[in-house]
């Protein structure tokens, strides 16, 4: 039973180090950087510029910072030396759709109008057509390639993708849905880890390990889902049920069968408090 236990609380570090946080390598990287991001959409670009250069001695593979630094030097002036940041943060993820934005809008100005194509074409594939800005671009290119077919094509589609966005704005944003790929691995995570913890609580003659087990997952719920963790609980608490009443075998020991149902409701409870204390702790930390 030590074992199974140990097993599975290394699992829950594993599980939150590699599997919890889904987010792009780029999206994680504007989170770390939202100081500078405020410094940049506030106009103080000088500051901002020091912000992603200091990022960049440190972090030299940075996408993010590249894209930042690039639109500073762009506001002030240094478009030359914009192209070549862009150019680097592209070296190092070439999936970031703003970075081929930005390159793309700064070949649009110079008239280098089949470069400027190629750099909307990737914003649109790497968007994978749900962004209205890329086909905005994209349409613009197209017009100055003389080709007002595909161009209206483009501008249309980016107008129909922005009033889409205009609708949903305030409520749930269009590439976001509650039920996500980050919750559903997560829920085939939360049902494994419900079958092991029923296991431990048939198996062991003790409270303290389906207890130790019970908080450490709930604490995970919560700190991989702060604000679906309600759902994971409740998925967790309804597998241990109907697992516990409907397909194991009551102990004909009435000991037994007491001390089975203190560890389930106890892990029940667990379950919910855990999850509540591990959101918390998630939105505090900010990571």
């Amino acid at each position: 039973m030590e074992i199974l236990v140990t097993a599975a609380v290394i699992s829950y570090i594993i599980y939150l180090r590699y599997y919890a946080d889904l987010r792009t390598k780029s999206e994680k990287e504007r989170d770390q950087m939202r100081a500078g991001i405020e410094l940049f959409d506030n106009q103080q670009y000088e500051a901002a510029f020091s912000y992603f250069d200091e990022w960049i001695r440190t972090k030299p593979s940075s996408s993010v910072a590249y894209l930042y630094r690039a639109r500073c030097l762009r506001r002030l002036g240094k478009t030359s030396k914009a192209l070549d940041d862009l150019k680097t943060g592209l070296g190092y993820d070439d999936t970031v759709v703003d970075l081929h934005l930005e390159t793309g809008q700064i070949l649009y100005e110079q008239q280098a109008s089949e470069a400027a194509f190629q750099e909307f074409d990737k914003a649109v594939f790497h968007s994978h057509g749900n962004l209205a800005e890329p086909f905005h671009w994209r349409g613009l290119a197209f017009r100055q390639l003389n080709q007002p077919q595909s161009a209206q094509q483009d501008l249309e589609r980016a107008q129909a993708l922005a009033q889409s966005q205009q609708t949903v704005a305030g409520l749930v944003r269009p590439n976001d849905p509650f039920f996500d790929r980050k919750l559903l691995v997560n829920g085939v995570f939360i049902l494994i880890n419900s079958l092991v913890l029923l296991y431990v609580i048939k198996e062991t003659d003790v409270v303290h390990w389906p207890y130790l087990l019970a908080a450490i997952s709930a604490a995970a719920i919560g700190f991989a889902q702060p604000r679906k963790g309600w759902l994971l609980a409740i998925l967790q608490v309804a597998t241990l049920l109907i697992g516990y009443f409907v397909f194991a075998n009551p102990p004909r020991n009435g000991g037994d069968r007491e001390l089975e149902l203190f560890s389930l409701y106890g892990c029940i409870g667990l379950t919910f408090v855990g999850s509540f204390v591990g959101g918390v702790l998630k939105r505090a930390l900010g990571t």
